[in-house]
């Protein structure tokens, strides 16, 4: 027997039907659940990632740090590239890339076996939980680093208004 959604999910909520595992819905909510946990601490991170990009992105030009060869530019270049790539590793732990229980198995018009489902969001949990965490160290390697540019940035005080691209004011 082959089931849709709607059918799965009327079976789940009939009586006399035999759940495999026995506590399989209570798995695949709690799963669900912790799904939905990465997503909002992934989320969160991405945020603050953006604020990593245009908070460098600032220091530098005011700092006219892309305008000139040098360590300055690189440590900018990298905080951007860590930014982004935590950013992105975070799109990838927010991503919706599953159908509801799509892989539980109605073959028995009695029987629901949650088996597959609570493997593919095992697998999931753990991916997405791998993801966030390399994020996370992504973005604290970029924290420091900003700081080391913002500090370098506020003590440049060489450079003119023509090089950081500053409108002159008139007289």
């Amino acid at each position: 027997m082959v089931c849709d959604l709607l059918q799965k999910l009327e079976l789940v909520h009939a009586s006399g039907i035999q759940i495999i595992p026995p506590h399989g819905q209570e798995i695949v909510k709690t799963l669900y659940d912790i799904l939905t946990v990465l997503d909002t601490k992934g989320l969160a991170l991405l945020a603050f990632d953006g604020i990593i990009v245009a908070a460098t992105t600032f220091a530098a030009e005011k700092g006219g740090v892309f305008h000139h060869r040098g360590w300055p530019r690189w440590l900018a270049i990298a905080i951007i590239v860590l930014a982004l790539a935590a950013a992105a590793l975070c799109l990838l732990v927010s991503e919706i890339s599953y159908s509801f229980f799509h892989y539980v198995d109605c073959a028995a018009p009695d029987r629901l076996d949650f088996s597959n489902e609570i493997s593919r969001l095992a697998t999931l949990v753990d991916w997405r939980t791998a993801y966030y965490r390399l994020a996370w160290w992504f973005s604290m390697v970029a924290i420091p680093l900003f700081f080391v540019l913002f500090q370098g940035s506020l003590s440049w005080k060489n450079i003119t208004p023509v090089q950081t691209h500053e409108r002159q004011e008139k007289v």
